[in-house]
């Protein structure tokens, strides 16, 4: 086979270049035996004084040759890919569990996926009325977030916890976590905290905006803030799963705020997995929030230096 393919290789090089003209030759050589097909394709293209290319003929050459190789292909008793090379084919709709994270020897963690189930709902771009400020801070408008369906099937914003109360303490992080408001959306639209942390509100947009929070338990709050104003502070001290916050002055603009007594959550994000890191070994009850769709609990079992997998499917 070695031989056939280089005379090919000698023949196709010794065509000569004729000025502007794109000449292409495709050979094809069969191994006896093992029904293995080759395809060389030299090509020697110049440009004109134009510099242009001929387009056309490289659309003509791609095709002929996509066609020779599902022949191929069929001939062999193997499967023919149509319409695009399998580097460009669409992603999976499958979801992968992210891979296993570090975390301390005499604990374990938690990974996995929270996958859609049922029907996607259609994608709605967010509708800024009059408000053109806003409008003009996007080149294309963001999308409604109150259910946001990932490419591979999964669901973006769902909070997964750890159900109850742990033993021990838990001290909350020192650092202040940001819930920003940029082009007119709370970024993020969800943020899970500890008890008794800080989150340190912003506003990142040329106009006014205001965060008001009405939490059942804890202490209710409202703050107005000026264009590209000064942050504020307010700490969580009490805890509450599904506070919602909202933008008086942008009807549209809406989130939600967990509060948790221990670190073990997480929330999905655009692949739709989460990782629970450092838990104590043990046998714990693990439930999905979502604003709008159903939760979901299951039972995971924690040991020490392992890595449990749990994945869930939640709908409407």
């Amino acid at each position: 086979m070695r031989r056939r393919v280089g005379n090919a290789m000698k023949t196709i090089l010794s065509v000569p270049n004729k000025g502007n003209e794109r000449m292409r030759s495709t050979y094809w050589t069969r191994a006896a035996g093992l029904g293995l097909a080759a395809v060389i394709v030299v090509s020697t293209t110049a440009c004109g004084p134009s510099g242009e290319r001929d387009s056309e003929g490289a659309k003509s050459s791609k095709a002929a040759a996509n066609s020779e190789r599902k022949a191929s292909s069929s001939a062999d008793g193997g499967s023919a890919t149509g319409g695009a090379d399998a580097s460009s084919s669409a992603p999976s709709s499958s979801a992968a569990p992210p891979a296993d994270p570090e975390t301390a020897p005499d604990k374990g963690a938690i990974v996995g996926v929270v996958k859609f189930k049922g029907t996607p709902p259609k994608v709605k771009p967010i509708n800024f009325g009059a408000e053109r400020q806003c409008a003009d801070l996007h080149k294309t408008p963001p999308i409604v977030e109150k259910i946001v369906v990932n490419p591979n099937g999964t669901v973006k914003w769902t909070l997964v916890a750890i159900k109850g109360r742990l033993p021990g303490e838990f001290t909350p992080p020192a650092e202040p976590a940001v819930y920003d408001q940029a082009g007119c959306v709370f970024v993020p639209h969800v943020l899970a905290v500890m008890e008794g942390q800080e989150i340190e509100f912003r506003n990142s947009d040329p106009v006014t905006h205001n965060v008001r929070a009405n939490p059942k338990l804890g202490k209710a709050f409202n703050m107005v803030f000026p264009a590209k104003g000064s942050p504020q502070k307010e700490r969580m001290a009490m805890r509450e799963v599904g506070i919602p916050v909202k933008c008086d002055i942008h009807f549209w603009m809406s989130g939600y705020i967990h509060v948790l007594k221990h670190p073990y959550f997480a929330v999905t994000s655009e692949d739709g997995t989460f990782t629970i890191r450092d838990v104590p070994p043990g046998t714990y009850t693990l439930e999905t929030w979502h604003e709008a769709l159903k939760p979901q609990a299951q039972e995971v079992t924690i040991e020490a230096g392992k890595v449990a997998r749990i994945d869930f499917e939640i709908g409407e």
